[in-house]
């Protein structure tokens, strides 16, 4: 058989050239961090402004805290995966990602864990939830979150109460409106509003092994009881005054229970179809 070998020869010499221009090209753009000195460092977190508790300043805080803070130093592959790895030990913080450019500059991006709701349960507990449902310990934060209060162990923050939390979240109305829950010794759920001196008694959380499952029904028992009492509020206490009740019950389908809001006299009760105004005494 004739082999043309300068045919051969040719492509042979044709794969190597381009084995070459790729491993040439890779090369160049892989930064290489040896002994290359940090000129500047830009450090990004994520809802910085919004319901986080983390800042650009706290995250420098931190590594010039543990001698990490690259600025002006020499770094290489090794301190950038030391800064992400000890970012990612700080209970704040959910992801970190750390890079360096050929010019010397250091990217710092922190993804960071967003407290939903803070508990300060009967037993003397205190801390914050966070939105997957992990306990965040307790520290000098300031944050306008839903506060929990009552009968709560960790394990039903975690699985009702934060599903209740996340909820009121989504719908604006809601989130804007109650400030405050409730736990009951029964597990019945009570809501504080922040307009109108009342607290309105929900009834009982659907009790799910499922996760899916609660959650989903937890979702339908909210939209349920909130939709019964947005109706309350703008056909019954827009007419006869936010003030006038200091407990609504809205735990039965086919009544609202209220109590009078009477200092200093026993208390009186009126019953209401869902969506009517009480009825004026």
């Amino acid at each position: 058989m004739y082999v043309n070998w300068k045919k051969t020869a040719i492509v042979a010499l044709d794969l190597v050239l381009a084995a070459y221009i790729v491993m040439a090209m890779t090369s160049f753009n892989k930064p290489d961090l040896s002994n290359r000195v940090c000129k500047k460092v830009s450090i990004t977190v994520a809802d910085s402004d919004s319901s986080g508790f983390l800042s650009a300043g706290e995250i420098k805080h931190i590594l010039t805290a543990k001698h990490l803070y690259p600025d002006g130093k020499s770094v290489d592959l090794a301190d950038l995966r030391k800064i992400e790895s000890t970012l990612e030990e700080h209970m704040l913080v959910k992801d970190a990602e750390c890079y360096m450019t050929q010019d010397g500059l250091v990217g710092i991006t922190v993804s960071q864990k967003l407290p939903m709701l803070r508990v300060k349960a009967d037993n003397g507990e205190d801390y914050y939830i966070d939105d997957e449902g992990r306990i965040m310990s307790n520290g000098s934060y300031a944050s306008d979150l839903i506060v929990a209060t009552g009968n709560i162990s960790n394990w039903y923050a975690q699985n009702y109460i934060q599903v209740v939390a996340k909820w009121i979240s989504d719908h604006e109305l809601w989130r804007n409106q109650i400030v405050q829950l409730n736990v009951l010794p029964d597990k019945s759920l009570e809501i504080v509003p922040r307009i109108g001196g009342h607290v309105v008694c929900l009834g009982q959380l659907p009790e799910r092994s499922d996760k899916v499952r609660r959650e989903r029904d937890i979702n339908q028992f909210l939209d349920t009881k909130l939709t019964r009492l947005d109706k309350f509020y703008r056909y019954g206490l827009n007419e006869i005054g936010w003030n006038k009740y200091s407990y609504i019950d809205i735990e039965f389908d086919n009544q609202i229970i209220c109590r009078k809001n009477k200092k200093g006299k026993d208390d009186d009760h009126e019953e209401t179809e869902a969506g009517e105004k009480a009825p004026q005494t």
